[in-house]
C-alpha cells in the first residue's frame, strides 16, 4: 500500500508540472488483475558447484494466481513524442514443504528442515521514449527505447532451523519498444505494446562481467474511449525474463521466468 501511495503521489506531482503547458498532454493509467506463473526455475551456486535447479512452480508453490498492479504516466510532446514512466511491482511470497534434498546458493536443504519461506521480488521502474511513426487516425505505429531499473531480491529460508540465503540486485536494463494498433471512430481500439531485449555482452546488460540476459513484456489490449478524458481497457500480458552467468568471484546464477496476466485498467487524459 505504501508503494502505491508513493507512485500516485509521484504521478500527481508529475502532472502538476505539465498540465498548463502548450503542446503537452498527459495520460495517467492504472491497471489491476492477476498473474499466473507459466514457468519459473532458478539455480545458484559457484562455477565448481552450480547447485540444483529449483522449480518454483512444482517445489515452491507458485502454482497460484498472484495479485497484479501496474502504473504508468505517458507525457506526449508536440503530439508525436512520448516520454513514459512505468512502475511494475512483482513480488511473490510463498511457503512450501521441502519434498527432497537439494542445494541452492551453497546451502543444503533436506525434508527434515521443514518448510521453505520463499520471496521472489522483481519490482521495476521503466523509462521509455516513443516516437509516433504513424499518428493515431485509424492505424497507428510507434517505436522507441526503454531503460528498465530492476530491483531484485531472492530469499530462501528454511523455517525450522534458519538455513537460507538472500540475494539482492539493482541494475539497468536497456530495452527496445514498439506500439501498434487500430482505433475505430466509435471509441473502440485494439493495441499491441511490446518491450523486449536480449544481450550477452556486459556493456548492454549492466553487469560487470559477461552475463547473458533477456526480458520481454508483451501486452495485447482492447479498450473503449468514453470521451476525451476517460478510457477503459482489458489487457492480456506475457511478462518474463531470464539470466545466466558467472561473476568475477565465481558465483553462478541461472534464472528463467515466464508469466501470463489479465487485468482491467483506466486511463485519464489531462
Amino acid at each position: 500500500m505504501k508503494k502505491i501511495i508513493i507512485v500516485v503521489a509521484i504521478m500527481l506531482g508529475f502532472s502538476s508540472l505539465v498540465i498548463s503547458q502548450n503542446n503537452i498532454e498527459l495520460d495517467l493509467s492504472a491497471e489491476f488483475g492477476f498473474t499466473g506463473i507459466i514457468k519459473h526455475v532458478i539455480q545458484s551456486g559457484t562455477t565448481s558447484d552450480k547447485g540444483d535447479v529449483f522449480d518454483y512452480v512444482s517445489q515452491g508453490n507458485q502454482d497460484t494466481l498472484i495479485p497484479f498492479s501496474r502504473f504508468e504516466a505517458d507525457l506526449s510532446l508536440n503530439q508525436r513524442h512520448h516520454v513514459i514512466l512505468l512502475y511494475q511491482p512483482l513480488t511473490i511470497k510463498t511457503q512450501a514443504p521441502i519434498g527432497g534434498n537439494f542445494t541452492f546458493d551453497g546451502v543444503d536443504y533436506t525434508p527434515a528442515d521443514g518448510f521453505l519461506d520463499l520471496t521472489y521480488a522483481f519490482d521495476f521502474w521503466r523509462f521509455s521514449y516513443l516516437f509516433d511513426i504513424i499518428q493515431p487516425d485509424g492505424f497507428f505505429l510507434s517505436t522507441g527505447l526503454s531503460l528498465q531499473i530492476r530491483n531484485a531480491s531472492i530469499v530462501f529460508r528454511a523455517g525450522e532451523n534458519g538455513l537460507g540465503s538472500v540475494t539482492d540486485n539493482i541494475g539497468p536494463v536497456p530495452i527496445l519498444k514498439m506500439r501498434v494498433g487500430y482505433e475505430w471512430g466509435n471509441g473502440i481500439f485494439l493495441m499491441f505494446d511490446g518491450d523486449g531485449f536480449y544481450a550477452s555482452n556486459k556493456f548492454f546488460n549492466g553487469a560487470e562481467y559477461p552475463f547473458t540476459g533477456y526480458i520481454y513484456d508483451l501486452s495485447f489490449r482492447g479498450g473503449y474511449r468514453f470521451d476525451d478524458r476517460l478510457t477503459s481497457f482489458i489487457n492480456a500480458r506475457f511478462l518474463g525474463g531470464g539470466a545466466e552467468g558467472t561473476n568475477d568471484v565465481g558465483e553462478y546464477t541461472f534464472n528463467d521466468l515466464h508469466t501470463f496476466g489479465l487485468s482491467l485498467g483506466l486511463t485519464y487524459h489531462l
